[in-house]
């Protein structure tokens, strides 16, 4: 039987009779539902297959999907976060030095003990070339360059920081603390040396004339030394510190303007700061690879210049012997001395002047009723300047010579001279002898004792309150009287920059 048919036939009876169809309600459905089961398949099928299909593209597109993600973490791990932290510990690590110094100062440590201790200053703290001046392996050494006696220490040999070890971070640090030094000075010599810089010249030196000098080239010449000196001493080379540029600049320039006979200027005064500046630059390692030849001429030029009496003069050889023109030549001679550079030669000179001294009128009497009076230009016997009597500027660098040619602070002399310094301080910004001034810093720090601590108490205060704070003047101070008034503002700062540098600029001889 057709079934078809039979489903016809069943529809035609439903609608015919209406009521048939309810009592057999329950078998049609019956019979109804087992054929759809045959139709329903299929289409049940098809719909499994469609999300069958579907999930296979899902997972598929989830199994390809971490590639990209895998592309973002090799990108992203290597966070270079270290680098930044080193640098922020540096900064850290600047501030407490600063704050370390203003402790110290608080406490009123002992200012000079250079009797007994002289480890605290004598090395630098190495960590990275980046960070310190090593200096040159001449420079560097175990054992005084020289000795007791007429050759005195001057300040040679040092550990394995150098001989300049103590202007540089650790070694610097702990010369402010022990000298008597404090965060006040050390900001004068930060704002003394950013005025400097900006004065600078674009060719490398400083102009005088411009700012209430004189221009020459004497002037030009020792004034570019003075102020190289000033960075150098505060520990800035050309490879170290904020000031590279301006080191660099003032090192280029000397060198350029050196003669053929290693002179740079017609004086000795400028002569041996300019001698100075590029020894000591040699000895901390500056980069110019022209710098050691060029002391070497330097130095071989003004020890033609000594006279026969052993002393210097303005232009040499002479019968004439100029105390300050001495003193800046032994300097100069010294910073080459300890730098590594003609040690025997620079030995005999120094014996020279030492013989000069104990044989000249005005300088053998080392009893203390002199009070330590030394001379400027000898006039019938007799001293020609105020500046040779008790207190005066002849006074503070005879005391210098004597003590790196190697006497000991208890002679009497050089007691006497002390207490001619200290009983004539300057006690305002109206009474500052600027030359005076700056060898006083030197030779009371080397002296040490009560005198140093004396002189640093008072006169400190003077020179950090005569420091111009405004406008353009700013780090700077006014020129005074002498050669002040022809090395103009350039020079005066770098002077009282110089003499506030003196805690790290150089250890005591008396060690």
């Amino acid at each position: 039987m057709n079934p078809n048919k039979e489903y016809s036939n069943e529809v035609n009876n439903h609608d015919e009779n209406f009521d048939e169809y309810d009592s057999n309600e329950f078998e049609y459905q019956e019979q109804n539902s087992n054929r759809n089961k045959f139709f329903i398949s299929p289409i049940f099928l098809l719909s499994v297959l469609i999300h069958a299909f579907l999930i296979g593209i899902l997972v598929l597109f989830v199994m390809h999907s971490p590639e990209p993600q895998k592309d973002i973490i090799i990108t992203t791990t290597p966070i270079p976060i270290v680098e930044e932290e080193e640098e922020e510990e540096k900064e850290i690590d600047v501030v407490k030095e600063k704050i370390t110094v203003e402790t110290e100062v608080d406490i009123e440590t002992p200012l000079v003990i250079t009797e007994e201790v002289v480890e605290d200053v004598s090395e630098t703290e190495n960590e990275m070339e980046s960070e310190t001046a090593e200096g040159v392996s001449e420079a560097i050494s175990d054992m005084p360059l020289v000795g007791s006696g007429v050759m005195g220490n001057i300040g040679g040999g040092g550990g394995g920081g150098g001989i300049f070890g103590s202007r540089t971070r650790g070694g610097k640090r702990k010369a402010v603390m022990k000298g008597g030094g404090s965060r006040k000075t050390e900001s004068a010599v930060d704002l003394a040396l950013k005025w400097l810089a900006t004065h600078q010249e674009p060719q490398g030196h400083w102009d005088c004339g411009k700012y209430e000098g004189t221009t020459s080239e004497d002037n030009t010449a020792g004034t570019t030394g003075a102020g190289l000196l000033a960075f150098l001493g505060a520990g800035h080379t050309d490879k170290v510190g904020k000031y590279k540029e301006t080191v660099k600049k003032s090192i280029a320039w000397i060198l350029d303007n050196q003669k053929p006979d290693g002179s740079f200027a017609p004086k000795n005064y400028a002569n041996a700061m300019c001698t100075m500046a590029l020894a000591e630059a040699f000895g901390m390692g500056c980069s110019d690879k022209r710098i050691k030849d060029a002391t070497l001429n330097a130095v071989d030029y003004i020890l033609k210049e000594q006279n026969a009496s052993g002393g210097f003069n303005y232009r040499g050889p002479t019968t004439r012997d100029d105390m300050s023109v001495i003193g800046w030549c032994i300097m100069a001679l010294k910073s080459a001395l300890v730098s590594g550079l003609r040690e025997k030669e620079i030995k005999e000179v120094f014996k020279n002047v030492g013989d000069l001294l104990d044989n000249s009128i005005n300088t053998k009497d080392n009893s203390s009723s002199s009070k330590g009076e030394a001379w400027y230009g000898i006039t019938n016997g007799k001293p020609s300047d105020k500046n040779s009597q008790a207190g005066g500027s002849m006074q503070a660098i005879a005391m210098l010579i004597r003590q790196y040619l190697g006497w000991h602070r208890s002679e009497n002399w050089l007691a006497a001279a002390a207490e001619g310094q200290v009983a004539n301080l300057p006690n305002s910004k109206k009474n500052m002898h600027v030359y005076r001034i700056y060898y006083s810093y030197l030779t009371l720090f080397q002296q040490g004792g009560a005198k140093w601590k004396t002189w640093n108490t008072k006169v400190t205060p003077t020179v950090l309150k005569a420091q111009r704070t405004d406008g353009d003047f700013r780090g700077s101070w006014n020129p005074s009287k002498g050669m002040m008034r022809v090395g103009g503002r350039p020079l005066t700062t770098a002077f009282l920059c110089l003499s506030l540098e003196i805690y790290y600029r150089y250890k005591s001889v008396m060690n």
